[in-house]
């Protein structure tokens, strides 16, 4: 099609028929800064969003730690540091940390003689998606959390 093809369009209604022109309009693309990304699950945030418990400063402390998630979904930031970056006291944070192991969204790991946080891989993942199925095996066989019996009582 050439700037001088014209188009006609017929209202199926009346019948009648309007001649015009192709126009393109350039949108700006908006610049994104960063290269920083984690692939989420609709299901699981519908979870999250509709859990009664999920509030406030949890859901705050949630998404600090999904904001700051490393490969494979270690959580490397310390509790200390969200409760400076967020403004709340340790307390509310190690709180907050409390109920999203109670949900099982966050896991504890221990790796030798080391505890720590990673984001369970059915709420978010951040690495290869073929580790992600790998890593989603792994928490359902050793029973870490039973994802579907959580889900199961969250939709009652």
């Amino acid at each position: 099609m050439t700037k001088d093809d014209k188009v006609q369009t017929v209202n199926q209604k009346t019948g009648e028929k309007k001649d015009g022109y192709f126009v393109y309009i350039a949108y700006p693309k908006p610049k994104i800064t960063g290269n920083r990304w984690i692939m989420t699950f609709q299901d699981s945030l519908e979870i999250i969003a509709t859990d009664k418990d999920m509030t406030g400063q949890t859901l705050k402390v949630m998404l600090l730690l999904m904001g700051n998630l490393e490969f494979e979904n270690y959580i490397t930031i310390r509790q200390v540091a969200i409760a400076k970056k967020l403004e709340m006291d340790k307390s509310v944070v190690s709180k907050a940390m409390r109920l999203l192991v109670d949900k099982g969204i966050i896991l504890k790991v221990k790796e030798g003689t080391t505890t720590g946080y990673k984001l369970n891989p059915h709420y978010g993942w951040k690495g290869k998606v073929s580790n992600m199925e790998i890593e989603k095996k792994r928490i359902v066989k050793q029973r870490v959390v039973d994802i579907q019996e959580y889900r199961d009582a969250t939709e009652k």
